[in-house]
């Protein structure tokens, strides 16, 4: 009788636990809309005194998968079938709360090819990056204006601070393959944002210059911007 009573205390005791785990908290409940620029094309491309934003080359459809159990607790994710979108510098896919309600971080698998950065930007939480494969450089801009940089191996992991602007670029001439979380609802703020609209000024444009010399467009990183990914 007694081994009988410790057990239905015990049982008791697991169903209140479960309970109380249930009702989630509005951080695990509220949806996400996040904004960030991808990557930086390969170079010798050519842009004008603005860059504007591009949409995808090609995506694939928003299938989030479910378990054969409709109640099933689902805990992994595989970002491939949550929609792939292809860019001229490589391709993002992507994981994030709104996909999989039980992780408290979002995350995404990017591929930045030979040749291509991801644009400059900040978060207002920090960033962890983990090179899968490939080789790339990771640079971050203190806040005392001090510009640092890593070289990224395989297996490597490197953790960006919250406020500090950096980017990666790919090293030699193999794909790098990276994957990246952040704490849920996270905010990205973009470089890239703050200067397109600012006009270079151009020494060639003299009283006797040509309209042509003037308006010739300068060789340049093409930034690639995108709403709604990492």
């Amino acid at each position: 009788m007694r081994l009988r009573g410790i057990v239905l205390l015990a049982f008791a005791t697991g169903l209140s636990f479960m309970t109380f785990r249930g009702g989630a908290s509005p951080r695990w409940t509220r949806d996400l809309q996040v904004k960030e620029a991808f990557i930086a094309s390969a170079n010798n491309r050519e842009t004008g005194g603005s860059v504007k934003a591009d949409d995808p080359i090609s995506s694939s459809p928003n299938n989030a998968g479910s378990s054969s159990n409709p109640s099933a607790l689902r805990f992994a994710c595989d970002p491939r079938s949550h929609g792939i979108a292809q860019y001229k510098g490589g391709t993002v896919a992507y994981c994030t709360k709104k996909d999989l309600e039980i992780s408290p971080s979002d995350a995404a698998i990017i591929e930045i090819r030979p040749g291509a950065a991801r644009a400059p930007h900040w978060h207002d939480t920090w960033e962890q990056q983990v090179l899968i494969s490939g080789e790339a450089k990771t640079y971050l801009i203190d806040e005392k204006g001090q510009v640092h940089e890593e070289v990224l191996t395989q297996g490597m992991v490197a953790v960006l601070p919250a406020g500090m602007t950096h980017w990666t670029e790919t090293i030699g001439d193999q794909p790098a393959i990276l994957l990246l979380s952040f704490p849920a609802g996270f905010k990205t703020f973009e470089l890239g944002d703050s200067l397109v609209q600012v006009r270079r000024s151009d020494r060639r444009c003299t009283p006797r210059s040509t309209q042509a010399a003037c308006t010739a467009k300068r060789k340049d990183v093409i930034l690639i911007l995108k709403d709604g990914l990492l």
